[in-house]
């Protein structure tokens, strides 16, 4: 039960956030007509109030992953990393699938399938964990099941080394609305 009440609360939290950024964002200085290089300023600032709550929850869930693979041992172990992944997973998979019922202005496209390529990664990277972990239970720990691991370490890799450049173009999507509503969309 503790995971249902987990999940709430990031939910919650989420939902916060939304209200939270609807709030700072206000109407902007130009109404509806204001453009930015993404699209019109309105159609652009709906899309971020939209995605930041799904980007903050997805990326909370990322940090506890880490946190809990970690473990009180200080290191990850593979048990460990299976139990989160296992955890982790069908969550991951529903924010994806909440992301892909939103629909980006047609300049913003190419930094949605970014974003949803970040959970992809993710999603593929906690499915080989636990098929290594099943396998290192079956077998004992292999050359098989090791690699497995470091096939999941790398699609980790690709997703952080992805996310990085989908944090520089959302904070460029942020300036332009700044620009175009004379403040910054997320933080006011």
């Amino acid at each position: 039960m503790e995971t249902a009440a987990g999940i709430k609360v990031l939910l919650r939290l989420a939902l916060g956030w939304a209200c939270l950024l609807a709030g700072s964002m206000g109407c902007g200085e130009g109404g509806g007509a204001a453009q930015t290089p993404y699209g019109p300023a309105d159609q652009v600032r709906s899309y971020r109030l939209q995605t930041n709550p799904l980007i903050d929850w997805v990326n909370s869930l990322e940090q506890e992953v880490q946190r809990r693979a970690v473990g009180a041992s200080g290191q990850a172990t593979a048990e460990n990393l299976a139990v989160v992944c296992a955890y982790a997973h069908p969550l991951l998979q529903s924010a994806r699938d909440s992301f892909d019922r939103l629909a980006p202005p047609p300049a913003l496209e190419p930094l949605h399938r970014n974003m949803r390529q970040v959970m992809d990664l993710r999603l593929q990277a906690y499915g080989v964990v636990l098929e290594g972990w099943a396998l290192q239970r079956e077998q004992g720990e292999n050359r098989q099941s090791d690699s497995l691991y470091q096939r999941a370490e790398a699609l980790l890799a690709q997703a952080n080394y992805l996310v990085v450049a989908v944090n520089q173009e959302l904070q460029a999507v942020d300036l332009a609305l700044g620009e175009a509503g004379g403040r910054n969309p997320v933080v006011s």
